[in-house]
């Protein structure tokens, strides 16, 4: 049996992982759709649907898939064209609701894929999974020259707000427990702070270091 499992494409920051599993050899493989297919002419095109055949294709092949072997895919729009694909080859396949350890696993390497990308664990954690689009904006509103190209920028949700343009001002630090989003050390209860200010879904603050 052969399972497919998908785990980041909620997420703004990073591209979609995609992961085949057969569990009969415990045999992975795992490939990441870069964030490029999410830029606005290739998400509106639906191009990450076509690179998910690409990395399947990979893993069948090295795998070794006869058409007669079982296939699991997870439920979603992300499977469209994997479907067609495996149709018009003649596999064996049903869509299903995809538990347990592999699912975990997926989501685990899309987590260690973000945090290469300079997402801080700990803000993962915070942003929960899937990873929260407007907890997200504030990292990436944090360095938006460097950042804005991780990000998913075809969405429809990015493409409303696009246009916003933090406000900028200095103050003071009243708690102890914030981390600077830029730099990830922490910022001292006291201290004099950048803050950026900006309106998404409702009003966000930013707290950098000064020289951040």
């Amino acid at each position: 049996m052969i399972q497919i499992d998908d785990a980041g494409s909620g997420s703004f920051v990073g591209g979609t992982c995609i992961g085949i599993y057969r569990p009969e050899k415990n045999e992975y493989y795992f490939d990441i759709i870069p964030v490029k297919m999410y830029n606005l002419e290739n998400f509106e095109k639906k191009l990450y649907l076509g690179d998910v055949v690409r990395i399947v294709k990979t893993a069948f092949s090295i795998f070794d898939i006869p058409k007669s072997e079982i296939i699991e895919i997870c439920r979603g729009y992300m499977f469209e064209e994997l479907k067609n694909w495996l149709n018009m080859n003649n596999y064996c396949w049903y869509s299903t609701h995809i538990t347990g350890r592999f699912q975990n696993i997926v989501e685990k390497n899309f987590t260690l894929y973000a945090v290469k990308l300079g997402l801080p664990l700990h803000y993962i954690k915070f942003t929960k999974y899937p990873f929260h689009f407007h907890k997200l904006l504030r990292w990436v509103f944090s360095d938006f020259e460097n950042r804005i190209n991780l990000c998913k920028v075809g969405w429809k949700s990015w493409q409303k707000i696009k246009g916003i343009k933090p406000d900028i001002y200095e103050g003071k630090m009243e708690n102890d427990n914030y981390i600077c989003l830029k730099c990830g050390e922490q910022i001292k209860s006291g201290s004099r702070i950048k803050i950026l200010k900006y309106v998404s879904n409702r009003e966000n603050y930013v707290y950098l270091h000064p020289e951040c």
